[in-house]
């Protein structure tokens, strides 16, 4: 499942960025500890990637092995190479609903390395960082944000109705679902959307297997 893009017609997104280069997200200190403390924080209980490293390796062994996963890590984002392991993984079919032997009726899972999940945590941790100290997300995005939830986008969008409702105005509601997302979602236009939050260098530049 995936989108094939026309890349020669590409709309440029809104530039929420305004600071100075120095603001810039273009780099990433890779900290042993860091490794260190998110490898003795895995779930024991999580199936190895297509490298058979599992969790119950990874977790006791967190201090020796974080040394030489940041300098591998570190390697990869110099020379933009990713390493076979953190790129390949296990698809596993779950079944969602309807007739067993339909096979649009399955989600693919996959498993991927523990070690490659750790590598980006640590990643997601940063543009994360970047993104709410420059208040560069909306308010009203409450997914995938610590302390937002389902929970907390429904209690905000009741304040707004009922305001509405006690002020007599109209309230019409639209809900709107994607057909498989985080699958067709266009590469060019994501590294653009990134540029355009002040996020460039090692993390748009593109990583090439290795």
């Amino acid at each position: 499942m995936f989108t094939k893009e026309d890349v020669d017609d590409i709309p440029l997104p809104e530039s929420r960025f305004t600071g100075d280069c120095n603001e810039t997200l273009c780099g990433i200190e890779v900290d042993s500890a860091t490794i260190a403390d998110k490898l003795s924080k895995l779930q024991l209980d999580k199936a190895a990637g297509d490298d058979n490293v599992s969790p119950r390796l990874l977790r006791p062994l967190a201090e020796e092995l974080a040394v030489p996963i940041a300098i591998i890590f570190r390697k990869s984002l110099d020379t933009g190479c990713v390493p076979r392991d953190w790129r390949t993984a296990n698809i596993s079919p779950l079944f969602k609903k309807g007739r067993r032997c339909q096979p649009d009726k399955y989600r693919p899972v996959s498993l991927t390395s523990q070690i490659v999940k750790v590598v980006e945590s640590v990643l997601r941790d940063e543009i994360v960082q970047h993104l709410e100290k420059l208040s560069l997300i909306k308010e009203s995005q409450h997914g995938f944000r610590k302390g937002y939830s389902c929970v907390t986008n429904l209690l905000s969008f009741l304040e707004f109705v009922t305001a509405s409702v006690d002020a007599k105005q109209c309230v019409d509601t639209i809900y709107l679902d994607f057909a498989k997302a985080f699958d067709k979602v266009p590469h060019q236009r994501l590294l653009l959307k990134l540029k355009a939050h002040g996020i460039d260098g090692v993390y748009v530049d593109g990583l090439r297997p290795g």
